[in-house]
């Protein structure tokens, strides 16, 4: 891991006891923006998205591992995976150790066909917004983030990410069952759903994504098809301002036979 001294300025309470702490003040424009996502308007809550303490919970697109931290608290006698392919993952390692967390599982890699590799541009001074090279975030995306965060802005970074399968990832870290499944990797759902294979969709309970329409023949119809393929029900969430000017939303994904167990 890299060496990281975090300083008072570089932390922020989350309740509960949590901490979040940062590598750098720089990076909390960032987080701060998360944190509030996550912690006070709860996006990852759900009706029957309730995370348990004996739930295994996987996180695709752990970045600083702010949902992470959220969902170790509630499921503390399960396991949560957290997936990252960047630097980022050097401060979701400071964060398990700092808040003494046992049951969360770093991965530094995208999730993905096995044994590829891509490139990743890496913002510094809000790297929330990080996305494989080949993509490039809609126009009034990066005004509005222009607008909001213009002092933090730095030039991007290319970062390699290499790619494993979640079905390796799972095997390898002693997951048998994955009740709760969130993803948020700027664009990368789609060839992850497209390459995730029949036994591994079947090992998942419910899945909450953040969906991208950056790119053409980006549409979340694709998505909900195959989601819907693999006995999947899924809710669609959009708010007007966030799909308007930032095309993305959030799926709400559930297996059927967990709804009908409810």
């Amino acid at each position: 891991m890299t060496d990281l001294t975090p300083s008072a300025e570089a932390k922020i309470d989350l309740g509960d006891g949590l901490s979040l702490w940062l590598s750098s003040s720089q990076q909390s424009a960032a987080a701060r923006y998360v944190v509030n996502e996550i912690f006070a308007q709860r996006r990852y809550e759900h009706p029957g998205f309730q995370i348990r303490p004996t739930d295994n919970v996987v996180d695709i697109g752990a970045n600083m591992g702010i949902f992470a931290l959220w969902a170790a608290r509630q499921a503390n006698r399960g396991k949560v995976l957290a997936i990252e392919p960047t630097s980022a993952i050097d401060v979701l390692q400071l964060n398990i150790e700092r808040n003494g967390l046992t049951n969360v599982i770093p991965v530094q890699s995208a999730a993905g066909r096995q044994g590829d590799s891509f490139e990743i541009v890496t913002y510094p001074g809000f790297n929330i917004v990080n996305h494989h090279s080949d993509w490039r975030p809609k126009r009034w995306t990066k005004f509005f983030i222009w607008l909001l965060y213009r002092k933090y802005q730095t030039a991007p970074v290319l970062e390699r990410a290499s790619v494993k399968s979640l079905r390796r990832m799972l095997d390898e870290n002693g997951i048998e069952r994955v009740n709760y499944l969130k993803c948020d990797c700027e664009g990368g759902e789609y060839e992850i759903l497209r390459g995730l294979d029949g036994e591994t969709f079947s090992r998942i309970d419910k899945i909450a994504m953040e969906f991208h329409e950056y790119m053409p023949g980006q549409h979340r119809s694709e998505l909900i098809d195959i989601l819907n393929r693999h006995e999947f029900e899924v809710d669609v969430h959009k708010s007007w301002f966030e799909y308007t000017f930032m095309k993305y939303g959030m799926l709400w994904a559930t297996r059927k036979q967990v709804r009908l167990s409810a």
